[in-house]
């Protein structure tokens, strides 16, 4: 064979193979990357930190998302990642890149010891032995969808949130089956739940939600070091501060309503010789989902801070001054619909001997949003063909602005104080007619255009004309006041509450060693309640008579109870509370193991001055004190268990304090006593977590609301008319001395991230809350002179369970991001075992037994939450997002009493018929557009 012949034809050959080798090798070597993703929070608030930087080396590396999140790809072999951002410690990771993707989860610690935690007691995931659970802006942004805060908050274990009756900024919160009265709610460490009473009112913090950073929800006693009322829970809020970097926001959401709501934010990021400021406003208008819930507020948030060598100063205020109609008290079920009562045993159609219905009221089957506050006037008395006018008998007014001056001193590398002024200036009250609007002053006619809405007309003609009857003119005169005015039979008022609240928290931080460290300080209360009634629209008449105002001293010139708009009647007093609290907390901590103690005393002093009466009580002065201990200890990299243990002597709100409306000083002013211990696990990697969590508590001597009813008087008792029997028909009211209960449970939620861009969240909670009391010879008084009545009940709530929130809730939520920036997120909630709110009256049948009050429908939710964030330019975000609330639009009582004294009915039993309720709401949606840059 021709060897060059052969040669010759094989290198070709050779050649191909040879250049294939030199070109595939390369980019064999080239596809062997892997991905590196993860997510950057910061420590203490589990807050995500946007803009932190990843670098693999020196040329390679990336930042973080507006979600925290970041993505890097790398050839395989180990890697040393450097995470920094600005004001906080950088941290060291190294990786391993093979064919499946690393994820990280990584926190970072802030350079010097942050206000948050000194002041704002925030749980540490692995260190603080309690329950909680962190709601961050993305969720918030995700899903709050227009509603108030605790809305959101349904999907943490153990709570309860509702609408209550739909009007804007009224929703309430439970966690564990304890109110918000019991719950502790906090803005940037500072308390907000009301002096006097304990509850907070969600209206005067519209807004809010533009500037939270965090949400935590810590379920129990809680990691405050305060001395505050945190028997369910506590409720931190924290909102934004210094940011790295100059930041704008503008937002504009509407609802399927037409409410709107516009949104502005700026945040000047780290300015020359350590300055920073930030600013917020928003503003809404428009109806609520609810009938005549018409809503208008304002948002204004500002702050400034100033780093002053060793010294940090903050200046920051915040308010919504805001007015919106409500819908304040439930209906029976027929009200709303007939079909949905007789479905659930309500015999609507069941009439007397004289064929009226006994359990259908007169006005019924008005659906669901139907509000009863509500009607329409002609206000000109001499032109009955004048525009109507709408009218509601339930209007909220009111602006409660928060200021703050705050100073955190890092005087070494040890030690930290914090000193925080604020001032709370709270004005304003609720519209409301001074005698109530009963069932015959409603339209009742169904083919009236205005049936079921109260007969306004009615009320303004009385106060406005002369009438014609039989017997001749008969006019709205009173000649002990004067012979040509005209006087109000019925009229407009206001219950004002106003507030003047100063306040000093001053806190230090010890850092001892590696391991110990020390806190405590000094909590300084000074509060002013001014509570008034003012005239506000006589509804056509020229005057009002305060009848109250005659049996106190008017004989000799009656025309001084004659009454005109801006006047005060029925009451003004003002309710004064000092406070004083102590607090002192120690704890320790390795890489296993951490553990806590808090000791706190508060001393509060009570103070009552009736300047109608010219009577004052004297200052009374009365002490609580908590103690909590608990320890955590950390199994693994991935698992840890916690246990703590608390005890809580608490002192009664202000209103427990007094008989009635008196200055006189109650019977039973002993503390309510709490007992709680909890233990839990949490499992934690960057694909899974979990956390299973067990509680026990015990409430001793708890008071509870006044309970309200009615009385006829007998002959020969004080008070009573033998000329008009209907006037022995009176109102009464008594105070229960103090309840005790027991509450149990469990809670298990996890959170799976199944891909990248799939995750997977559930919840479980199943509770059992019982009171174990029982009570003999509760004594009522009457409603208007405070005196004993011969009305004297016994009752046992032994094993009744307690009501107004469910015990067992389970959800989940599953959220899918395509393609960056797009999300799904759909969220599912089931309710159960929620039993009806109810008086002492209606706990035990005929034979003096315990029954539980009437336990409403299950009911389940499903919400739909879509979005996508996309860049217009190369510094402009933008973000459109649309939720979808109620889905399914599913019918379902959200809150109900049993044996409600103000229901029209006369049933008092157990069931469906003597329940009156609020309907929660059907499908409604939001959408937004906003602009960051």
């Amino acid at each position: 064979m021709d060897r060059a012949l052969f040669t010759e034809k094989r290198t070709p050959l050779i050649r191909v193979v040879f250049f294939s080798l030199i070109f595939f090798i390369p980019l064999t070597l080239f596809a062997q990357t892997g991905v590196v993703r993860g997510m950057v929070t910061d420590k203490t608030t589990g807050e995500t930190l946007i803009g932190a930087n990843i670098l693999a080396g020196s040329n390679t590396g990336t930042v973080t998302d507006v979600n925290g999140e970041f993505s890097l790809q790398l050839p395989y072999g180990t890697y040393t990642l450097r995470i920094s951002y600005v004001g906080y410690k950088p941290r060291e990771v190294t990786v391993t890149i093979g064919q499946k993707p690393v994820t990280l989860q990584i926190q970072l610690s802030t350079l010097t010891i942050s206000e948050v935690q000194v002041v704002a007691d925030v749980a540490r995931s692995r260190e603080t032995p309690v329950a909680f659970s962190n709601v961050l802006p993305a969720r918030i942004k995700e899903e709050l969808a227009g509603q108030d805060i605790p809305m959101i908050l349904n999907a943490t274990p153990g709570v309860y949130a509702t609408e209550q009756g739909g009007g804007d900024g009224d929703a309430r919160i439970t966690i564990r089956g304890f109110d918000q009265r019991n719950i502790a709610v906090m803005i940037d460490g500072i308390p907000v739940n009301d002096m006097e009473n304990g509850w907070v009112y969600w209206s005067n913090w519209f807004g809010l939600d533009q500037v939270t950073r965090t949400i935590q929800v810590q379920r129990g006693l809680g990691a405050s070091k305060l001395a505050l009322p945190s028997v369910g829970g506590t409720l931190n809020i924290l909102t934004m501060g210094l940011q790295s970097h100059r930041t704008w926001r503008l937002k504009q959401e509407v609802t399927s309503e037409g409410k709107i709501r516009s949104s502005f934010g700026f945040n000047s990021g780290r300015l020359g010789h350590g300055w920073s400021f930030s600013l917020a406003a928003s503003y809404k208008r428009g109806n609520g989902w609810v009938d005549h819930t018409f809503s208008k507020g304002w948002f204004y948030y500002a702050r400034i801070d100033k780093q002053l060598g060793d010294h940090t100063l903050t200046l920051s205020g915040m308010g919504a001054p805001q007015e919106h109609e409500q819908r304040s008290y439930k209906r029976p079920i027929a009200t709303y619909d007939l079909n949905y009562a007789r479905d659930h045993g309500v015999p609507v159609d069941e009439t007397d001997d004289d064929g009226n219905y006994i359990y259908r009221p007169p006005i019924n089957n008005m659906g669901i949003g139907y509000n009863q506050h509500w009607g329409v006037v002609r206000r000109d008395r001499y032109d009955p063909d004048a525009p109507e006018e709408g009218l509601s008998e339930r209007h909220n007014q009111y602006h409660k602005p928060q200021f703050s001056l705050r100073d955190l001193w890092q005087i070494n590398d040890k030690i930290t104080l914090s000193n925080i002024f604020y001032v709370s200036l709270g004005t304003g009250g609720g519209d409301r007619p001074r005698h109530s609007i009963k069932e015959p002053q409603m339209i009742s006619d169904p083919s009236d255009p205005h049936y079921g809405a109260i007969n306004w007309q009615g009320i303004y003609n009385a106060n406005a004309h002369c009438t014609q009857t039989p017997f001749g003119s008969v006019c709205p005169v009173d000649d002990r006041f004067s012979d040509s005015l005209y006087y109000s039979n019925n009229y407009m008022t206001r219950a004002n509450n106003d507030h003047n609240w100063y306040g000093l928290l001053s806190t230090f931080n010890y850092q001892y060693s590696d391991k110990w460290e020390f806190s405590g300080g000094i909590d300084l209360r000074n509060y002013t309640g001014i509570h008034y009634t003012t005239v506000t629209n006589l509804l056509g008449g020229d005057y009002a008579v305060d009848m109250e105002d005659l049996r106190n001293d008017y004989d000799a010139d009656p025309s001084l109870a004659m009454k005109y708009p801006g006047d005060k009647i029925l009451y003004y007093y003002k309710g004064k509370v000092n406070w004083g609290g102590i607090f002192l907390q120690s704890e320790y901590k390795t890489a296993l193991f951490s553990w806590f103690l808090n000791v706190t005393t508060a001393v509060n002093g009570y103070k009552k001055i009736d300047i109608f009466k010219m009577a004052e009580s004297d200052w009374y002065w009365k002490q609580g004190f908590t103690f909590k201990t608990g320890g955590n200890y950390n199994i693994s990299q991935h698992s840890n268990l916690f246990l703590n243990v608390g005890y809580l002597s608490k002192v009664r709100p202000f209103k427990y304090f007094y008989k009635g409306y008196t200055t006189e000083f109650s019977d039973e002013t002993s503390n309510e006593k709490v007992k709680a211990i909890e233990g839990g696990y949490h499992y934690g990697s960057p694909s899974f977590s979990l956390n299973v969590n067990g509680y026990l508590t015990w409430w001793q001597n708890k008071p509870t609301n006044r309970v309200y009813s009615y009385y006829t008087l007998q002959p020969g008792e004080p008070g009573y008319d033998p000329e008009e029997p209907e006037n022995n028909n009176i109102r009464v009211y008594a105070d229960i001395p103090g309840m005790n209960a027991f509450h149990k449970g469990l809670e298990v939620d996890f959170a799976w991230k199944i891909l990248h861009n799939l995750n997977l969240q559930g919840l479980v909670s199943l509770g059992d809350w019982v009171w174990d009391k029982e009570v003999k010879d509760l004594q009522y008084y009457d409603y208007e002179t405070h005196e004993p009545v011969n009305k004297v009940i016994d009752f046992n709530a032994k094993g009744i369970h307690v009501g107004d929130a469910a015990q067992t809730q389970m959800g989940g939520s599953l959220r899918y991001e395509p393609i960056k920036g797009l999300y799904i997120n759909g969220r599912f909630t089931w309710f159960a075992k929620y039993y009806s709110n109810f008086t002492p009256e209606s706990t035990t049948d005929d034979e003096g037994n315990p029954v539980d009050s009437w336990k409403i429908p299950n009911y389940s939710l499903f919400d739909l939450h879509l979005g996508y964030t996309f860049r217009i330019a190369k510094k402009i975000r933008t973000s459109v997002r649309f939720s979808m609330l109620n889905v399914f639009n599913t019918y379902y009582i959200s809150d109900a009493v049993n044996n409600d004294p103000h229901s029209p009915l006369p049933a008092q039993d157990f069931d469906a018929k003597s329940a009156t309720v609020f309907f929660g709401m059907g499908r409604r949606f939001n959408t937004s557009i906003a602009f960051s840059f």
